[in-house]
């Protein structure tokens, strides 16, 4: 199993976020100080995704039942009126299973100009037991109106110091021991080539596999060098 999957994190606290500002904004949420709609933006692989789905988890405080959309599915007014009609005034007076509130996650918002202006209705009316997560790699592109309406929260790249700790956990899960310093060369060195989390894992993963199976050992077997057989004096002549 690939380290993206064998050590994705299971919970919020488990996400490796270097911003304080996120961290205590996200924490407004979980304790119930913010019930605007998120929108999680920044570059590729810095974990925007990763928080949208376990932020409902972590201010249920269990297991979180949500709706997920594909905004690039909605084109027309029609197409959030199909989505939603039936809907909005169930999302407006109960949730799902006693739930504190609902939970709609959508990646890549980049609704057409008529469904984004059909889907700020749909925020309104549902708002007050409603909780919309969005994110977006291009939070430019985003609807105007739709981020006037919304917390808009940076996920910003992590350091290798961030990363350091969830690294040694990954290192000593897997059965090696690194020191610190040498392990920040190695965060540090990938994080210079991508600001990627999951090439990051990746990197982690190539390194357990380069110390198991060490190039001058391609085969991850140890070799032991035949001992030569001791000469007999009396036969050496």
């Amino acid at each position: 199993m690939s380290f993206a999957l064998k050590y994705a994190p299971k919970t919020l606290d488990d996400v490796v976020i270097g911003s304080q500002t996120l961290k205590n904004r996200l924490s407004d949420y979980i304790n119930d100080r913010d019930l605007k709609p998120l929108i999680l933006h920044g570059g590729v692989g810095t974990g925007k995704t990763t928080i949208a789905n376990l932020l409902p988890d972590a201010i249920e405080g269990k297991k979180a039942e949500v709706t997920r959309l594909k905004a690039v599915e909605f084109n027309s007014i029609n197409d959030v009126m199909q989505a939603f009609g039936d809907q909005t005034m169930f999302y407006q007076v109960f949730t799902i299973n006693d739930q504190k509130r609902n939970y709609i996650i959508s990646n890549e918002i980049n609704f057409t100009p008529k469904a984004a202006i059909a889907f700020r209705d749909v925020i309104d009316d549902m708002i007050g037991h409603t909780q919309f997560i969005f994110t977006t790699n291009y939070i430019d592109q985003v609807d105007i109106a739709l981020r006037d309406r919304s917390n808009c929260l940076a996920v910003p790249p992590v350091t290798a110091k961030d990363w350091l700790f969830r690294a040694q956990w990954i290192l000593q899960q897997e059965g090696i021991a690194l020191p610190d310093d040498q392990l920040l060369k190695v965060l540090t060195t990938q994080l210079q080539v991508s600001s990627s989390n999951r090439k990051l894992l990746e990197r982690l993963e190539d390194f357990v596999r380069s110390v198991r199976n060490p190039p001058s050992n391609p085969g991850g077997i140890i070799e032991v060098a035949p001992t030569p057989e001791p000469i007999n004096p009396l036969m050496a002549a």
